[in-house]
């Protein structure tokens, strides 16, 4: 498994999660700190990261 596969499985992670978290079935610091992890180990660069903290804030709103 290469990195870019690693990424790509992050990038589909961060995806359910912020689907669940638009249906109540996770809260946004859950989602925030699985962001968070993924940001610590180099998966998402900082524009990914903010992107992703954006689409949290949304479904948090919704």
């Amino acid at each position: 498994m290469n990195i870019e596969h690693m990424k790509n499985i992050a990038k589909e992670k961060m995806n359910k999660e912020i689907a669940f978290l638009f249906d109540k079935l996770t809260t946004g610091s859950e989602v925030r700190a699985t962001l968070f992890a993924f940001f610590l180990v180099d998966l998402f660069s900082i524009d990914e990261y903010r992107f992703y903290l954006e689409l949290i804030r949304q479904a948090e709103k919704f």
